[in-house]
């Protein structure tokens, strides 16, 4: 065995920086439980294969998994352990259940020994426990066992153990009093979905606030950790930015990153103003912005602008280009997360890129998911986070309650609320509710708003020239 290893990393972003680093000490003791189908199997293959990335060898020793299926299962998790067994960076080894316990300890000595590994994963303890049973002196050379191997395997050791459904209780005698981590995987309901949910039981060293944390397993993508967005300060304004016409220069002065623009609309007429006074402003201030619809898919919503452009007298593909240099569009359906999940995933999008803005678009669809105290606690949170990251953030959205429109408002930093004006049988116009924090609010007539969107629109010729 070598003398000296490269401390290994998890390999779970999330889990890393639960853990208060991306690397481990060495000789270190995880404890991976939880029910049938939680993700034990794969959260363990996860840490293995984030290690083969970075020349470190994995040794895997399954007492119940089939080698074909396992490699299957973890291709389609996009987690090639194939490769890696090609190029001597993972060993999958299946070894039979023995009644002679000491057999087993000496099979696994033996093949701790035949290379110079640095993750040993035990797949699962449930196998040995089962085979000394109620005999105290077996249990206790079993523990006496595990206690000492990460120091003689002088590398990180993750031994599974499986839980039968419905309980959470730990029955491993002492082995989880001397585990440097005990990791819990559950099942639960929330908001009609089934959740996954990691509880962190123990984490020596590691300064651990989260009881809970949200977890998934997808295809191609593997196991991925949703830590919440939740800080303690409240985050601190960004340099100032330049709005893109006299009416929100005259109404709101200027705005910073790190501010939430609230823009609302009738729930019965689609306004195409915002997402004019959305391009002007991130031309006016080279904002590269991520634009993430819950209503509409991503080509939709730059057609709606790009057709705003066309009418406006600028050619179709010169519009595109446009909007193509400034504004990336995603689209995601709120209801196939959970809320907490859901803002994971949003996080997820924005931090992928150097994004300087973020546009929120439908808000008022996931803002009825859950009750109006989760909802506004999770907006708190992630506007907060984005504050944080100086991300100037724009949120549009129909008017559909008046609790949670105030509610919101109290979030935003400025307010834009179109509302119908009183016009003649016809075309409808559009009159402007405007606030911002520290001044008096102004309502605009509909010539104002068309004098700003014309603004814009000279703004986009301009960048043409360039």
């Amino acid at each position: 065995m070598q003398e000296t290893h490269e401390i290994p990393t998890l390999g779970v972003k999330g889990l890393d920086k639960l853990f208060g680093s991306s690397m481990l000490p060495m000789h270190y003791l995880i404890v991976i439980a939880g029910h049938p189908g939680a993700g034990k199997t794969t959260l363990a293959s996860t840490i293995c294969y984030a290690n083969t990335l970075r020349g470190r060898k994995c040794l895997y020793i399954s007492f119940q998994e089939d080698r074909e299926k396992f490699f299957s299962f973890m291709d389609r998790l996009g987690l090639n352990l194939r490769n890696a067994e090609s190029m001597g960076l993972f060993k999958f080894v299946k070894l039979p259940i023995s009644f002679d316990i000491e057999s087993v300890a000496e099979m696994l000595n033996k093949l701790l020994f035949s290379d110079k590994f640095d993750i040993l994963v035990v797949d699962s303890i449930n196998a040995l426990l089962g085979v000394v049973g109620d005999d105290a002196s077996k249990r206790s050379w079993l523990q006496n066992f595990f206690y000492n191997l990460p120091q003689v395997f002088k590398g990180l050791v993750a031994l599974i153990t499986e839980l039968p459904y419905g309980l959470e209780k730990l029955e491993l005698g002492g082995i989880e009093f001397i585990a440097d981590a005990v990791l819990l995987l559950k099942h639960k309901v929330e908001e009609g979905f089934l959740t996954r949910v990691l509880e962190v039981r123990k984490i020596r060293g590691a300064p651990v606030t989260l009881a809970e944390v949200p977890f998934s397993i997808t295809e191609g993508k593997g196991f991925e950790l949703w830590l919440p967005t939740v800080l303690e300060e409240i985050g601190r304004e960004g340099e100032k930015l330049h709005l893109p016409c006299n009416l929100l220069r005259k109404t709101l002065d200027h705005i910073h990153r790190g501010q939430v623009i609230n823009i609302v609309h009738p729930a019965d007429g689609e306004c195409l103003d915002p997402l004019m006074l959305v391009l002007g402003t991130v031309i006016q201030n080279n904002l590269k912005t991520i634009f993430i619809s819950y209503r509409c898919p991503p080509e939709s919503i730059r057609e709606s602008i790009v057709g705003k452009l066309i009418i406006q007298g600028i050619e179709g593909s010169i519009a595109e280009k446009i909007v193509d240099k400034y504004i990336v569009f995603r689209s995601i359906n709120p209801f196939s997360y959970s809320i907490s999940q859901l803002t994971a995933r949003e996080i997820s999008l924005i931090n992928s890129r150097e994004f300087d803005a973020v546009v929120f678009h439908g808000v008022e669809i996931p803002r009825h998911a859950v009750g109006s105290s989760q909802h506004i606690r999770e907006l708190y949170n992630q506007m907060n986070y984005l504050r944080k990251q100086g991300k100037l953030v724009i949120r549009i959205g129909a008017y559909t309650n008046k609790l949670l429109y105030s509610l919101e408002c109290r979030v935003s930093d400025a307010l834009i609320r179109f509302k119908y004006s009183n016009s003649e049988i016809g075309e409808v116009n559009y009159r402007a509710f405007i606030w911002r924090k520290n001044k008096k609010p102004y309502i605009t007539p509909p010539e104002e708003i068309s004098e700003c969107i014309d603004e814009v629109v000279e703004l986009v010729k301009t960048e043409l020239a360039k």
